[in-house]
């Protein structure tokens, strides 16, 4: 899903938690939930994926960003 959506060029840095809540900064003009899920049925993300809830959140900048490489998946 993240593959996907990270081609719309008004989605920057987006980043999915734990609970798969999705954050990203948008570009000059906001995506709609409607462009999100054209975009997920553009891109195959499979029957019954789509956006169900888009708001406008405050997050805080972090001063340390870590990269972390997991192995064994699947």
């Amino acid at each position: 899903m993240r593959d996907i959506l990270e081609k719309e060029k008004n989605i920057k840095n987006l980043i999915f938690d734990t609970t798969g809540n999705g954050y990203f900064e948008a570009g000059k003009k906001p995506p709609t939930i409607d462009e999100l899920n054209a975009a997920l049925e553009k891109g195959r993300a499979g029957k019954g994926v789509k956006i169900s809830q888009l708001a406008e959140v405050d997050v805080q900048k972090a001063e340390v960003v870590y990269e972390v490489a997991v192995s064994g998946l699947g």
